[in-house]
C-alpha cells in the first residue's frame, strides 16, 4: 500500500502528493511520467504552488463567507455530468466507460461535488476582488504599459515580429483541377451560371446557397484564399487555385472597403502526413539559407504566402506572444534580437512558419488600437493586483510546504 503524502499545508487544508500528480496530468505530462516527478524538480514545485494558491482562494472565500450553497454546488456538479455524457452516444455506453476505469456514476458524482465547491469559491473571490482591482485603473494606458516593462514582459511578452507563412497545400489535387477548369470554362462561355455550378459541384457547405460566403475582411480566411480574392475586381473569377482545404474558383461579388462578398467551388483533396513533411522540409531549406547570409525579406517574398504581410517583407507588427501557446508560443519566446526561429507547424498542421524578432525591441504602443490597448491595460493591471491579492493572503493565513526543493 502507498501511503498517502502531505506535501503543503495551506490554513488547516492539506495539499496532497496526488493532488500534485493529477495537476501535473492536467498540465499534459503523461500518467506515467507525473507518478514519477521528483518533488525537488521545477515542474512539480510549479504544480504544488498552484495548489497551494488556489487553497489560498477558497480559504479566503470562507473567510469571507461567500463559499458557495449546497444548491450552486449541486448545479455546478450537474452541469459536468451533462457534458461528461454529451461525449459517448448512449448512457450505457457512459456507464461502461466509468466500469472501465473502475467508477459509477455515483463516484464521479461524489468527486465533482468534491471539486466544484472549491472551484466556485475561488471564482468568488477572485471576481469579488477584481470588481474592486478594476475600479482603480489607470486612465492612461500607454503610461501605464511604458512604466511597466517588467510587468509587461511577464503578462504580455510584447515581441516585435516577421514571419514567412508556408500554406501545407494537398499534393493530389490534378483531378480537382481538371473538374474546376472544365467548369471555369463553361462559366465564361454561359453554358452555365457560378451560382448553378456551385451548387451542383461544390462540396463545402456553401454550396446549397451558390456558394456564397457573404462579407468578410482580412484575416478571416486562410491566407492562400485571401490572396486570391481580394486581388479580384466585382465579377472576376479566380482559379483553380489550391489551400490547405482543396481546390477552388473564386467569384467576388461586391467589395465595401476593406470588406469584400464572394463565392466560391470547392473539391475537397485532403492534406496528407506526406505534405506536412514536404513543407517543413522547404521551411528547413529556407532556415538553411536564412543561416547561410540569404536575407530575410528575400525569402518573405520568394516562399511566404501571407497576403497581409506581403508589403511589409514579413512584418507582422508587436504581437504579445505571452498569449500564445504551446510549440507556437516556445519557437519565439526565447529568441534573441534578430534572431530567426526553426519552422513550427501552425493552424492545426495547415501552415508552417519562421519567424524573426527585429533588432528593434522596443514596443511601438502606436500600433494597437485603443481597444487593444485598454485590453492589454486590463491584463496586466489585473495581473499586478491578483499578485498583490495571493501575496497578501500569504501573509495572512498560513502556509506550510513539507517539500525540499533545490536550488
Amino acid at each position: 500500500m502507498t501511503l498517502e503524502r502531505v506535501v503543503a499545508v495551506v490554513g488547516s487544508e492539506p495539499v496532497l502528493h496526488s493532488d500534485v500528480v493529477s495537476m501535473l496530468i492536467e498540465s499534459g505530462i503523461d500518467e506515467v511520467n507525473a507518478v514519477e516527478t521528483d518533488p525537488s524538480s521545477p515542474a512539480y514545485r510549479l504544480a504544488m504552488e498552484q495548489l497551494v494558491e488556489e487553497k489560498l482562494l477558497v480559504e479566503a472565500a470562507r473567510r469571507n463567507g461567500i463559499y458557495p450553497g449546497r444548491e450552486e454546488i449541486e448545479d455546478a456538479v450537474d452541469n459536468a455530468m451533462a457534458e461528461v455524457r454529451s461525449g459517448f452516444p448512449s448512457e450505457q455506453g457512459f456507464i461502461e466507460f466509468l466500469a472501465s476505469m473502475g467508477m459509477t456514476t455515483g463516484a464521479l458524482r461524489d468527486s465533482y461535488t468534491a471539486l466544484m465547491g472549491d472551484r466556485i469559491a475561488g471564482e468568488n473571490y477572485v471576481r469579488l476582488k477584481a470588481g474592486s482591482a478594476m475600479n482603480s485603473l489607470p486612465s492612461d494606458p500607454v503610461a501605464f504599459l511604458s512604466s511597466n516593462p517588467e510587468l509587461v514582459e511577464d503578462v504580455l511578452t510584447p515581441r516585435r515580429l516577421s514571419w514567412i507563412y508556408l500554406p501545407v497545400l494537398p499534393g493530389d489535387t490534378q483531378e480537382a483541377e481538371t473538374l474546376l477548369t472544365d467548369i471555369r470554362a463553361r462559366i465564361e462561355a454561359g453554358e452555365t451560371t457560378f451560382s448553378a455550378a456551385a451548387v451542383a459541384y461544390s462540396q463545402d457547405g456553401s454550396a446549397a446557397s451558390g456558394g456564397d460566403l457573404d462579407w468578410f475582411g482580412p484575416g478571416d480566411m486562410t491566407a492562400t484564399f485571401a490572396r486570391e480574392v481580394f486581388s479580384l475586381e466585382p465579377g472576376e473569377i479566380a482559379g483553380p487555385f489550391t489551400t490547405p482545404f482543396g481546390v477552388h474558383l473564386v467569384k467576388l461579388t461586391d467589395r465595401d472597403g476593406e470588406l469584400v462578398r464572394a463565392s466560391h467551388i470547392l473539391i475537397m483533396a485532403g492534406i496528407t502526413e506526406s505534405d506536412l513533411d514536404s513543407t517543413i522540409a522547404t521551411a528547413n531549406r529556407i532556415c538553411e539559407e536564412l543561416r547561410n547570409g540569404a536575407e530575410f525579406r528575400e525569402m518573405v517574398s520568394s516562399f511566404s504566402a501571407d497576403p497581409r504581410t506581403a508589403d511589409t517583407e514579413g512584418y507582422l507588427g508587436t504581437v504579445n506572444v505571452g498569449a500564445w501557446e504551446g510549440d507556437l508560443r516556445n519557437a519565439v519566446i526565447d529568441l534573441a534580437p534578430g534572431e530567426v526561429s526553426a519552422p513550427v507547424v501552425i493552424e492545426e498542421s495547415t501552415a508552417v512558419a519562421i519567424f524573426k524578432t527585429e533588432t528593434d525591441e522596443s514596443v511601438n504602443w502606436s500600433e494597437f488600437t485603443d481597444d487593444e490597448l485598454s485590453t492589454m491595460l486590463q491584463s496586466v493591471f489585473w495581473n499586478m493586483s491578483y499578485t498583490g491579492m495571493v501575496d497578501s493572503l500569504r501573509a495572512s493565513i498560513p502556509v506550510l510546504v513539507n517539500v525540499t526543493y533545490e536550488n
